[in-house]
């Protein structure tokens, strides 16, 4: 199969006609059937606190074009901050999406809502606030980006909190730890999973995301208060997290990058990552595969060397389309690359 790029603008702030000052905290999922969907909380301004809502777009032709918004949260006058979209998919094929409001603190819940119809219609948001150990934190958020579902039919997502007896202001972001956030059975009960913090070497764990390995465990890859990322592995996702340790290999601007496992036939599988390949800029998005889960990164190619922000990746294993999602200028403008493993392949190395 031939090498094939293609980028896209996808979101494009008030330039875009929504009214939107930013388009900001990109997420993406690719169904069971292959659709992709893409998912963003649209701020009228900048601030983590501004009004905000929450829409996702459906795109059946990988990418080249999307549906018109489906909207899934609305900022109001009681909670205005409706942040941190994360969806998954169990294997019953229901959608399920994660978020909060007010990031948990000030009244604000943390809801759940599903689809059964590959994303075009969704429930009514169902209450989880107390999965989320409310008497434990103060800030709390899915992701971002995508959960997984895991051999065994768990889904979940990773989750950073700001734990009370840091005594840190209620609205504060750090210092953080971070866990996942999973059910075992299908989305009808929740529970937080163990609790990683800072060590000697790691600094405030906070955005994270998980990919499933070839022999199951689950990978998890972490943005911290260094300049490089941080992992974990563990044989079910939610405790015995093992290997906690930097990665220095991946360098990274404390900015939210993103992981995805992928599994296209005749290909190899490879643990694909993605975020702003500097110590102190948004910007240089660089794609790297690995051949031996998560060890090395051999596989590397640069997607825009000139812009950047939060990175998301996902792949479709039907397509064999490996996608990537990310910000310029914290949101005023949003681009969806689309590329097969035949190009990353043939990268700079």
């Amino acid at each position: 199969m031939e090498a094939k790029f293609e980028l896209y603008d996808v979101w494009q702030g008030t330039q875009d006609g929504s009214g939107y000052a930013k388009h900001r905290i990109p997420g993406m999922l690719v169904t069971e059937r292959g659709t992709l969907i893409i998912y963003n909380e649209a701020r009228d301004e900048g601030s983590d606190w501004a009004r905000m809502d929450i829409f996702c777009q459906r795109s059946t032709d990988g990418g080249r074009s999307f549906g018109e918004p489906i909207y899934l949260a609305h900022g109001n006058e009681t909670h205005k901050t409706v942040n941190n979209p994360v969806m998954m998919q169990d294997q019953r094929g229901r959608i399920h999406l994660l978020h909060c409001e007010d990031y948990g603190v000030n009244g604000g819940k943390i809801l759940r809502r599903y689809s059964d119809d590959d994303g075009l219609t969704w429930s009514e948001p169902i209450d989880i606030t107390p999965a989320t150990m409310p008497w434990f934190r103060n800030c709390m958020a899915f992701g971002p980006g995508h959960g997984i579902c895991t051999k065994d039919g768990t889904i979940l997502t990773p989750m950073w909190m700001i734990p009370k007896f840091y005594e840190s202001p209620e609205r504060a972001h750090g210092p953080s730890v971070v866990s996942t956030f999973y059910s075992r059975d299908n989305g009808e009960t929740w529970a937080v999973g163990e609790i990683l913090g800072s060590n000697f070497s790691l600094q405030s764990p906070n955005e994270s995301v998980a990919a499933l390995l070839p022999d199951g465990r689950v990978y998890l890859n972490c943005r911290c208060a260094n300049s490089w990322r941080a992992k974990a592995i563990s044989l079910n996702g939610y405790s015995d997290w093992s290997e906690y340790t930097p990665e220095k290999n991946l360098i990274d601007p404390k900015c939210f990058g993103s992981v995805a496992a992928y599994h296209a036939e005749g290909k190899p599988d490879v643990l694909l990552f993605a975020n702003c390949e500097s110590k102190t800029q948004r910007k240089n998005v660089v794609v790297k595969g690995s051949l031996d889960q998560g060890r090395t990164w051999p596989l590397r190619r640069v997607i825009d060397a000139d812009r950047g922000g939060y990175v998301e990746i996902n792949a479709d294993p039907r397509s064999g389309n490996i996608y990537v999602l990310y910000e310029n200028n914290f949101g005023e403008t949003d681009h969806l690359a689309v590329f097969n493993y035949e190009w990353l392949e043939a990268g700079e190395g």
